[in-house]
């Protein structure tokens, strides 16, 4: 062979041992790819067990706002989704309950305003007693009336609940308190602790009334009296105290 023929030789074994690396490399390189890809959740088309393809089901998210969904009766969106939906819904519950009772409020207004005789300050005085802690039914909404009569018919018990009942509208009236449905006799003695004087009243005219009303008793003229007579005691204080 000549010089030119063993330089070619040579340089062909020379390429083909540079283009093929070993076995061993190759098998590493492999199973790094398999490495690679199965453990991952990026890849779910590759199925690790047999080193292949596997078939992935693919489900069409929630388009909006065409409402389109797959997988037959399962909505795709998420939580989230519907938290949002729900404080959305609860938002407008809130404002249409505001706007409900506001259109309420306006039309008793305008009701007592086409009534002969009837004011602002009767509907507003209807809305106190609708708030007492108590159901009562007072003609022409006149408390201190009711109890009046009932007074003088010897019912001492159905008076006092009159008698306190006047007492807490007319403290909400002249702003000592604040009637609210739910609240309790005591969290109106709280509110009125600023002015001691109209407590103590209060308190006295209330311990009555919580024993005829909720204890059953029937309470005699005297009991009554020690109440009835300081109404006038009562008038004085709470126009003249700035609470």
């Amino acid at each position: 062979m000549s010089t030119r023929g063993r330089f070619v030789g040579g340089g062909a074994m020379l390429l083909a041992t540079c283009a093929a690396p070993p076995a061993h490399a190759l098998e590493e390189a492999v199973a790094k790819g398999r490495a690679a890809l199965g453990s991952g959740w990026q890849y779910p088309w590759y199925d690790a067990p047999s080193d292949g393809i596997r078939k992935v089901r693919v489900r069409e998210t929630w388009d909006w706002p065409n409402w389109t969904w797959g997988g037959g009766s399962s909505w795709s969106f998420d939580w989230v989704q519907w938290l949002v939906w729900g404080l959305i819904a609860l938002l407008l519950a809130v404002v249409a309950y505001f706007l409900i009772r506001a259109y309420l409020r306006r039309e008793n207004r305008q009701a007592g305003a086409a009534i002969p005789g009837a004011d602002l300050q009767t509907i507003d005085d209807a809305e106190r007693i609708a708030a007492l802690p108590f159901a009562v039914k007072a003609r022409g909404l006149d408390l201190l009336e009711e109890a009046r009569r009932h007074y003088l018919a010897g019912r001492y018990s159905q008076a006092i609940v009159y008698l306190f009942s006047h007492e807490l509208v007319q403290l909400d009236k002249r702003q000592f308190l604040r009637l609210a449905k739910g609240k309790t006799n005591r969290q109106y003695l709280r509110e009125v602790r600023e002015a001691p004087a109209v407590r103590g009243l209060l308190e006295q005219t209330m311990v009555a009334f919580e024993a005829a009303f909720f204890g059953g008793r029937a309470l005699d003229r005297r009991q009554f009296e020690a109440c009835w007579n300081r109404v006038g005691e009562f008038d004085r204080l709470t126009g003249q105290v700035t609470p």
